[in-house]
């Protein structure tokens, strides 16, 4: 690792370590700060700011994600980047990767799969696994909700499974928003007609972060409701019935 510069700085909002629910086994999530989408529902609008006064060094990530080396080998686990929208800082994101690689350490990222991909190209073919959202297929109704449309979103996603990573997609599942059987439908045939992927997350919405807007003092927009078990199930059978995988 002696080229790699380790004195590169980035922001850091967050890190969570022992999480079970970001990849397989044991692993270490790091949030890195900054975001290009304002989604309406989004649970961690602290991490819209990509300039924080605080700034760490990659060897001080490093040393926290080393302490539980051994843990992610004997749990089949490791490191994953999320956000914000991790690639967002890319040559961060990129050294990061480079070293938890040369470590033997198993790499994933949590990304909304809106970024340049020429710049990141280098970094997902290093990965191990991507999760990325599919939120809306209506480019308008995706512009509503998020501020940006999803095409190079749905271009990018297509990119990163022609890489043969087989991303996970995850559907963040919000009652009147995407969950009507026509956006179902649309999502599951994007994905059997362009991509090769592990499966397909449900997410159904909550609204835990709700008191971060009221600390950053944020206004609160639109009020989104978790949808019934009913509807969740619905959105599953639409899915499984055109022969998309379901991973839980």
């Amino acid at each position: 690792m002696k080229d790699i510069d380790q004195s590169l700085k980035g922001s850091v909002f967050q890190t969570q370590r022992w999480s079970l629910h970001d990849g397989e086994g044991i692993r270490t999530t790091i949030f890195l700060g900054g975001c290009p989408l304002r989604c309406s529902w989004c649970h961690n609008p602290e991490s819209w700011n990509e300039n924080p006064i605080h700034r760490v060094t990659v060897k001080e990530v490093m040393d926290l994600i080393e302490r539980d080396a051994i843990f992610y080998r004997t749990s089949g686990g490791g490191i994953t980047f999320s956000g914000g929208e991790p690639t967002r800082q890319g040559e961060f994101l990129k050294t990061l990767v480079k070293n938890a690689m040369f470590l033997g350490i198993d790499t994933a990222i949590e990304t909304s799969g809106y970024f340049n991909w020429e710049e990141q190209k280098e970094t997902f073919e290093m990965l191990d696994s991507v999760f990325v959202d599919i939120k809306h297929m209506d480019p308008a109704v995706h512009r509503k909700f998020t501020g940006i449309d999803n095409s190079l979103i749905l271009e990018n996603i297509m990119k990163i499974s022609d890489l043969g990573k087989r991303p996970v997609i995850r559907i963040p599942l919000i009652s009147d928003v995407n969950d009507d059987g026509d956006n179902i439908e649309k999502t599951g045939e994007f994905i059997l007609n362009h991509l090769s992927i592990e499966g397909v997350e449900i997410l159904p919405y909550h609204n835990l972060g709700e008191y971060k807007y009221r600390d950053l003092g944020i206004e609160i927009k639109h009020q989104f409701f978790t949808p019934r078990s009913e509807k969740i199930q619905e959105v599953k059978e639409i899915l499984k019935k055109l022969g998309v995988n379901l991973v839980y």
